[in-house]
């Protein structure tokens, strides 16, 4: 228990971060695979992770398991060139990657439970879904990147971290005090983000 609580609270994770203080130095570290990066990935990673987990009633042991896959398949992807930088936040891939995973496993133990067979159209429409996913959150990681940074910070507190409003401004994760400050100034930036993504719908 002691283990998992050191991964998912992040004692002394987050001090790895200090030699990738932006995107692109974490991605070149984990092209690298320079431990201290993937240090500074799990750092960033661990409660969106340890909260999915939960909510689909893994145990801790299964929990470390996902984090370790989840990071283990983004080395791999930098590593046979399949995913290449691109301006964003390699966290926000390596989360939506624990998310798929964690609900193909979901499905596949429910299946096992009942013994039934996964069909072969099944398991095709699992891959649409896991390339769709990635590429919605490459698609607003592209978006965030022509709005300001605090509404980038904003907006990828809440959607992409699923970091609550109050723990954000306990952290001081934000310049905000209160819950309704944060949340005015977070639906004005959406409102950006919405114009932002009409304008690319029109030019495709």
């Amino acid at each position: 228990m002691a283990r998992i609580l050191d991964i998912f609270l992040n004692r002394g994770g987050n001090k790895h971060c200090h030699a990738y203080p932006d995107p692109k130095s974490l991605f070149d570290g984990l092209e690298r695979e320079a431990p201290g990066a993937i240090r500074c990935l799990s750092a960033k990673i661990a409660g969106s992770v340890y909260k999915t987990g939960r909510l689909y009633q893994l145990v801790d042991d299964d929990i470390e398991e996902l984090m370790c896959d989840c990071i283990t398949l983004m080395i791999e992807k930098i590593r046979a060139g399949q995913y290449a930088f691109q301006g964003y936040d390699p966290a926000t891939f390596a989360i939506e990657i624990a998310k798929n995973k964690v609900r193909n496993f979901r499905r596949n133990a429910d299946r096992n439970a009942t013994g039934e067979l996964t069909p072969a159209h099944e398991l095709a429409e699992d891959d649409e879904i896991h390339l769709s996913s990635l590429e919605q959150t490459e698609l607003l990681e592209t978006l965030l990147q022509k709005i300001s940074d605090n509404c980038r910070n904003l907006i990828r507190l809440r959607y992409l971290e699923e970091i609550k409003d109050k723990d954000a401004i306990a952290r001081q994760l934000t310049q905000y005090s209160t819950v309704d400050a944060l949340k005015n100034h977070r639906a004005m930036c959406m409102k950006k983000l919405v114009e932002l993504a009409q304008q690319r719908s029109v030019k495709h």
